[in-house]
């Protein structure tokens, strides 16, 4: 039998503006490809590290190295569960470059059975029902954010997440929130703190957020907070409360489900799209919310997460959007509702940015 081809390159994605959240701003994502071929097929997934995860561009091209120079993979596509098995064995954490191994290999196998991974996964006619993404105001100057908000809205989207937790201090995240409301009075809006508040800080920017009508509040303290410190905001916060960065396989859901009124899943977190399953059943035998996330991801990586989207509360899928380059054509966004292709695997195909038509 064939065996499974591994190959890889490295991407630079370049944002239409500079990107900024309480762990620092940027202007690109370094990102890594993944494809992984048989009997000339080939299946595409994307990793997306994040240095505050334990994870860099080094570590991922690393694993994939040593992935491709082993039989890991093995000779049957459809065998996710045991290759997923095998690369747990391998080596604990490192979850970005394990979902590109994830989604390339739902890719291709889909694409081997020609069936979309909607299809696949039981979700087929759910698509209808999937929420509408926000679009995330990223930190930066009162007047860009200010642009920024008036831009998204002249894109038609509805809901906007914003993001707090700036090194200038709680005074400068309530002028930003208020900057927002004076452009987007009616809008939905939704913070995002990346774990930049103290607990006590959470809890008075809660009340703030309230009044300003805010919808809920996304990672308020600090990834390695204690589950005491989330019990605290929660009991003391006028708004829900979500846990981000510190939850990332369904595992971590447990330590703090009484703790959070939701969580986040983001497939570069959980491992793949196998996993985060895995973390939405366990959401919701705790009866929390869930919210699907996304990192600063191209299409691939943004459209495998919007085969999940249904079985979503929230959707804060705008990674693509926020690029300049995407090297794929994939999940489309229209006034925030997304729609993707009922076509094998993914869905998704190469741009005339992406120099991969040659490759194919």
């Amino acid at each position: 039998m064939s065996q499974i081809k591994l190959s890889f390159e490295k991407q630079i994605l370049k944002t239409k503006m500079p990107f900024g959240i309480s762990y620092g701003t940027k202007s690109d994502a370094k990102n890594i490809l993944v494809k992984l071929t048989y009997e000339n097929i080939t299946g595409y997934g994307e990793a997306a590290p994040a240095p505050y995860h334990g994870e860099t561009i080094d570590t991922v091209l690393a694993l994939l190295q040593a992935w491709s120079e082993s039989d890991i993979l093995g000779d049957d596509p459809f065998a996710i569960t045991e290759i997923n098995q095998k690369l747990d064995k391998f080596i604990s954490e490192n979850y970005a470059a394990k979902c590109a191994i994830d989604v390339a290999l739902h890719d291709l196998s889909g694409k081997l059975a020609n069936l979309s991974i909607s299809k696949m996964l039981g979700l087929s006619g759910l698509q209808t029902q999937m929420p509408q993404t926000d679009f995330t105001i990223g930190l930066d100057t009162i007047e860009i954010i200010k642009q920024k908000t008036s831009d998204a809205l002249k894109e038609g989207f509805q809901i906007l997440k914003v993001k707090q937790g700036t090194a200038n201090g709680i005074e400068y995240d309530k002028q930003i929130i208020k900057a927002i409301r004076e452009v987007a009075p009616n809008n939905t809006l939704r913070v995002d703190a990346n774990g930049g508040w103290t607990p006590k800080q959470a809890v008075a920017m809660s009340h703030f957020l309230a009044e300003q009508k805010v919808q809920y509040i996304e990672q308020p303290i600090h990834k390695h907070s204690s589950a005491q410190d989330f019990k605290y905001v929660k009991d003391h916060s006028a708004l829900a409360i979500f846990a981000d960065e510190s939850v990332m396989r369904a595992k971590d859901i447990i330590r703090l489900a009484d703790c959070v009124d939701g969580v986040v899943m983001k497939l570069a977190n959980t491992g793949g799209i196998q996993a985060g399953l895995k973390f939405i059943q366990m959401a919701r035998a705790y009866d929390l919310e869930v919210m699907i996330g996304c990192m600063l991801e191209s299409s691939c990586g943004i459209t495998a997460a919007a085969h999940l989207a249904p079985l979503a509360d929230y959707l804060d899928l705008d990674g693509a959007l926020l690029l300049a380059n995407d090297p794929f054509n994939g999940a489309t966004c229209k006034s925030g509702l997304l729609e993707i292709k009922d076509a094998p695997g993914l869905g998704i195909s190469p741009t005339s940015l992406s120099g991969l038509e040659s490759k194919l």
